[in-house]
């Protein structure tokens, strides 16, 4: 595992002609780097920065991300990480770090990540920060002779024509290089400099409020504040503010909303932290700050021709919850598949339509979903009667919990955003007529139903169903005589793997009703129908995005 903080790979650009260009060197763009390169593409990733973790971001890493890390082989990686295996995911709420802790939400530390989604997932979420998160995704590209990273590399632009898309890339020493290829993918965050070149807009409420953000450290933090560990405080006095842990001991991202017009010095960050911590002398270093603005906006358009667009440069929320960045990559996942199939020629234009059709309703549902959890974390008090250690102090300390417990537990009960989003209504579905269960944001209901993440069921060998799919399609039947050849060649004429899985109607009949199902590479059943002389062909056309539209 790199260092904390080391920088990517950097060079001359002599990949001649990648399949796929990638924009920007996060998580988003390395996942994509990553699936894509998997699937045997070329691909080149470029970052205008030099890859270095300085102001880290984005520790919450969901169930749905950890299927697909686990599909690639690295989710296991979180455990050699330089975050505590053993270090509590509790999430407290207190007055100040040195007061009163108000409440307190209990999660399982990363080695019993699994507890939470017993019966439903073979991985559970884990809190894996940005320094060693993104050094997992960088050091598995690195193993795949197809994918070139070059960090200090900035686009200042791009041109396409009908069958070729031009990244033009300028790198830091002044060095000239036009990367053709035959798509792009923008994942050059919220400022992305593709978006705006396309003329994009976005969609929703920008600039909702303006917050501080500090990376820093507190050596004694730990070790003088009577608490429990936790990777998060809440502080609701003198102002609320949340501390986020970053390696378990001293390092710590410290974020707090400013009131307009306040525009705060690095002496006044280190002093509002030593406020919210409620010891005036305690030492505090300030390693990076930036100011950072909240939105819940999705793009209008998620494609301008052979141009796609994920992560925040598609869609931007609040961090309430964690979304962000496991949706943009859900956004990767989704897209990685369809521009592999489409590469090898053997899908249709309508599969690379489905994208914005499948993932732009989920970006609408989760900025909604992280916009209602920040606005609950807003109408919590602040009051200064919180800090009286007397009868008014308490009272208001019990009203205070009370509230938390009531408005602010389902940030962190999120099962159904995690794992129950859906693509009912995509154009490369087959609909099968059964009822859709419900989408709620904390409990999530498996349903082996076309457009729905195919449910985990564990087999005899001790996999979960999971573990099939990732590669191509899979096509799940019940062990009743089935003649496999028109499947397999259907497949095999458009150049798309398909894998035929016999399994027995008793270890899967509860979680999978049907005769016969079939998965997309990505977990999300495509089709389910009976055995009896399935109109296989317009099937295969339908998923594949070929032809006119649905069978």
């Amino acid at each position: 595992m790199s260092a904390l903080g080391e920088s990517g790979p950097t060079g001359d650009i002599d990949m001649a002609r990648p399949d796929v260009v990638v924009i920007g060197g996060g998580p988003v763009g390395l996942a994509a780097a990553v699936d894509l390169g998997v699937r045997g593409l070329a691909v080149l990733l470029v970052d205008a920065g030099d890859g270095a973790a300085n102001y880290p971001t984005a520790e919450s890493i969901d169930a749905r991300t950890m299927e697909w890390l686990r599909q690639l082989g690295i989710a296991d990686a979180v455990e050699r990480s330089g975050f505590p295996d053993l270090y509590p995911r509790d999430i407290s709420f207190v007055t100040r770090l040195s007061g009163y802790e108000l409440t307190r939400f209990r999660r399982p530390d990363n080695a019993r990540r699994r507890e939470p989604t017993t019966g439903v997932s073979p991985e559970g979420p884990v809190w894996w920060p940005k320094f060693w998160f993104d050094t997992a995704l960088r050091d598995r590209a690195l193993e795949l002779p197809n994918v070139a990273l070059r960090y200090r590399w900035r686009c200042e632009g791009i041109s396409q024509t009908e069958h070729a898309v031009t990244a033009h890339l300028v790198a830091a020493d002044g060095t000239r290089h036009d990367a053709a290829s035959q798509y792009l993918l923008a994942c050059d965050g919220a400022r992305s400099t593709v978006r705006e070149q396309l003329g994009i807009r976005m969609e929703g409420s920008r600039a909702e409020a303006v917050w501080e953000g500090a990376f820093v450290e507190i050596p004694d933090l730990l070790a003088t504040i009577e608490l429990d560990p936790a990777v998060q405080y809440y502080t609701l006095r003198p102002r609320r503010s949340i501390f986020g842990s970053l390696n378990g001991k001293d390092l710590w991202r410290v974020t707090y909303p400013l009131a307009a017009g306040e525009s705060p010095t690095d002496e006044d960050v280190i002093a509002t932290i030593r406020d919210c911590i409620g010891i005036p002398d305690i030492p505090v270093v300030l390693r990076d700050s930036r100011l950072w603005a909240g939105h819940t906006v999705v793009a209008a358009s998620y494609r301008q021709g052979r141009v796609f667009l994920a992560g925040d440069a598609a869609h931007q929320m609040w961090p309430s919850g964690g979304h962000g960045m496991n949706t943009g990559i859900g956004d990767v996942h989704n897209l990685a598949w369809k521009l592999a199939a489409v590469v090898r020629g053997g899908a249709g234009e309508r599969l690379l339509a489905s994208y914005q059709a499948e993932r732009k309703p989920v970006a609408v549902r989760n900025t909604a979903r992280a916009a209602a959890n920040y606005r609950a974390d807003l109408a919590l008090p602040t009051d200064a009667v919180l800090d009286d250690p007397e009868v008014a102090g308490e009272r208001a300390r019990r009203a205070a919990a009370r509230l938390v417990r009531a408005t602010r537990e389902a940030e962190w009960r999120s099962l159904g955003v995690q794992l129950g989003y859906r693509y009912d209504g995509s154009p490369i579905v087959v609909p099968d007529g059964t009822v859709e269960p419900a989408d709620e944001p904390t409990s999530y209901e498996p349903a082996a139903r076309p457009g729905h993440r195919a449910p985990h069921v564990v087999l005899p060998d001790g996999r979960s169903t999971l573990d099939l799919f990732g590669g191509g399609f899979v096509l799940l039947h019940t062990g009743a005589a089935m003649d496999p050849r028109l499947w397999d060649e259907a497949f095999h004429a458009r150049h798309v793997r398909l894998d035929i899985v016999d399994v027995s109607r008793a270890q899967l009949a509860e979680a999978y009703p049907a005769e016969l199902v079939l998965v997309r590479p990505d977990g999300i059943v495509a089709w389910s129908g009976k055995q009896a002389d399935p109109d296989i062909a317009s099937i295969v056309e339908t998923v594949l995005g070929i032809g006119a539209g649905r069978c």
